[in-house]
Order: C-alpha cells, then structure tokens, then sequence
C-alpha cells in the first residue's frame, strides 16, 4: 500500500519520536511511505491573496508544493496525519496545507447535478497520530477539533468505506505500543 505521511511536528520536538515510529511500523509492514515535513517549508506562510483568488477560480492549486501534493493524492492508497495537539486542535501549518492541497477538483468534485462527490475514492486508509499534553475526557470535553478536521470531515472526501485509525499519545513520554499497534493493522 501507497501511504502520504504529512509530518506537522516541529523539527525540534521530542514528540518526533512518534513519526519515526509511523515510518519505521509502515516501512517494516511492507508499505512504501511518501514522508512530507511540512515545518520549515512553504506551507508556513500564510495564504497569498492571489492563492485566495485562485481558490475560487479555474485552477485552484496556485503553487508548484500544492500541485505536487495533489499529484501524489491521486496516487496513493491511505493518508496518514501526525501532527501535535495544539489548543485541542490541529496546527496552523496542517490547515495551511490542508486549505491549499484539497481544493475542489482534488478533494471533492461536481457531478452533472452541481452536487458534491467524493474526490479521494482512492483513499481508503485515513489515519492520525496525535500528541497530546490532555488526557481522553479532557479532550473530548472540548469536542477534539482535531479528530473532528482529520476523520470526521476529510472521511467524506474518500472511498465511502475508507477505515479510519487514529491514535493519541501523551506528549513528553509517547506510548509507542499504541502506534506499532495501530498501524501493524494497515
């Protein structure tokens, strides 16, 4: 299988210690991994208003990250986010790409009735890795926007019986086992 890893943890966190684990439990589970690190690069910046403009126009990926991005979408098998929990939510360079990469014609697409489809039937493995300082009830007290962006609203966009994993460890000290766990089933 075809993994997209999107890698939003800073590149000085000792929480990075849960992508290595993504990577290595993928890799030895015999499936090729696309690794993206989206920290330092151009998703950092804030959207342009000609990126803005483009959105709503005829070709809405403006930058040449966002039609790369796009290309491997198509070509892949499963999209896995690994990111830190960062106010019950995802961080700011995640939305960026995830505002500039799944646009209409990538994400979701019209049919002949101007009715919203699925773009990313491809996709049948969606998955999350998350570090998080809050324990499970504290996190589900404050409705977890996290899950609620990465399963919940992108599961739409994919093969209708996509199979969703997703995994939070407590930040500072990781619970590996959860990830080799998780991921040993894909």
């Amino acid at each position: 299988m075809r993994v997209f890893l999107l890698d939003a943890f800073p590149l000085d966190s000792p929480d990075r210690i849960v992508v290595d684990e993504a990577l290595s439990t993928l890799r030895s589970g015999g499936h090729q991994v696309i690794h993206r690190v989206l920290v330092g690069g151009p998703f950092e910046a804030f959207m342009s208003s000609a990126e803005r403009e483009a959105y709503h126009g005829e070709t809405p990926l403006s930058t040449p990250e966002a039609i790369e991005d796009a290309a491997i979408l198509k070509e892949v098998d499963a999209l896995l986010f690994c990111y830190p929990t960062i106010l019950f939510t995802i961080p700011s360079v995640l939305k960026s790409w995830l505002e500039r990469v799944l646009v209409p014609g990538v994400a979701f697409v019209f049919d002949h009735k101007e009715r919203i489809r699925p773009g990313m039937r491809n996709i049948h493995h969606l998955g999350t890795i998350t570090s998080t300082p809050h324990n499970a009830s504290v996190t589900r007290r404050r409705r977890d926007a996290g899950r609620r962006t990465t399963m919940r609203t992108l599961r739409l966009s994919c093969r209708r019986f996509c199979r969703c994993t997703v995994v939070a460890v407590s930040s500072g000290s990781p619970e590996i086992f959860k990830i080799k766990r998780a991921l040993g089933r894909w």
